[in-house]
């Protein structure tokens, strides 16, 4: 081999490693952290960093729960940013000389069964930290993750926060504990996420089988009320499949079709309870969702519209 084909050779070689190099740098900066802040009602909080460098458009995948209205993304800066929803769930985001894309949404991941255990199921894309709410206990988990107790400044309060290390389908279960007795003024603000590093972090072990013991007595206790309990007299309600409140979601749809954001502010109610409700209704064959102009849109159906002329 001539000294021209050995530095030929050489030269190949190096440009191939560079490349190399330069796509596992690429890879390696691309990632994505999640926060799950969980509700009593089922509802979430949900922050995903997407830290990616080099790519001109991300694909992000939400959670199927989510709310449309709640949906924010903004850059590194803080700079509200442009996206196209999918109908499929997926965000798409032009990341042009970006390093970081943040997107906060509010999604329905849980179910209320017995008033007072909560069924959540998530779907982080990435290492996450679950943020049960205050002073819940804890019953079910699935995967791996770490399980922290974060006290507030009081110490009388506590959080259940739980740390996973990569992305995944995850089930948490937990119980809402009746509320310590406080002194306050004023209303009570809104639940925010703790910050691990500002409270005292007690043992673990000792706060889980308090929490447990209080919970397992508190869920008995309501089983045997509900048994012991007369049923309400709802049978003119169970022959259509709802109840009051679906009475009310169907009488503002009577009216016109509507946005969730709409129907909340309508009805009074929480965006995801009345989530919640519509795709009940939608499984009942009342109410139809359509897709238009960027935003999901709720109206009633020929059964929809007979029912509510029946109900008056």
């Amino acid at each position: 081999m001539s000294e021209r084909e050995r530095y030929l050779t050489l030269t190949s070689v190096l440009v191939v490693g560079l490349l190399l190099l330069t796509s596992l740098a690429s890879q390696a900066s691309d990632s994505v952290s999640c926060t799950y802040i969980l509700y009593p009602d089922g509802h979430a909080d949900i922050r995903i960093v997407y830290n990616v460098t080099g790519k001109d458009f991300v694909e992000i995948r939400l959670e199927r729960g989510y709310v449309n209205e709640s949906i924010t993304v903004f850059s590194d800066n803080g700079m509200p940013l442009p996206y196209v929803l999918k109908p499929g769930g997926e965000i798409i985001v032009n990341t042009t000389y970006l390093s970081n894309v943040t997107v906060e949404y509010e999604a329905v991941v849980g179910v209320v069964l017995n008033e007072v255990q909560v069924n959540a199921v998530i779907n982080p894309l990435g290492p996450a930290e679950v943020i049960l709410p205050l002073n819940s206990a804890l019953l079910y988990f699935n995967g791996s993750p770490r399980v922290n107790t974060v006290t507030d400044s009081s110490g009388k309060q506590f959080y259940i926060v739980l740390s996973y290390d990569k992305g995944g389908t995850y089930e948490v279960s937990f119980l809402l504990l009746p509320p310590t007795e406080t002194t306050t003024t004023g209303a009570p603000g809104p639940q925010t996420s703790p910050q691990p590093s500002g409270g005292a972090v007690i043992p673990t072990i000792l706060i889980l089988a308090l929490a447990g013991a209080a919970a397992v007595a508190l869920l008995a206790f309501f089983i045997l009320k509900r048994r012991l309990e007369k049923a309400p007299e709802i049978e003119p309600l169970l022959e259509y499949g709802f109840d009051e409140r679906d009475k009310v979601i169907l009488k503002t749809l009577g009216m016109g079709e509507a946005t969730l954001s709409d129907l909340s502010k309508a009805t009074g109610l929480n965006k995801s309870v009345v989530w919640r409700r519509l795709e009940r209704l939608r499984e009942l064959g009342y109410v139809e969702k359509i897709y238009s102009r960027g935003k999901y849109i709720y109206r009633l159906t020929e059964k929809g519209f007979k029912t509510l002329r029946e109900l008056g």
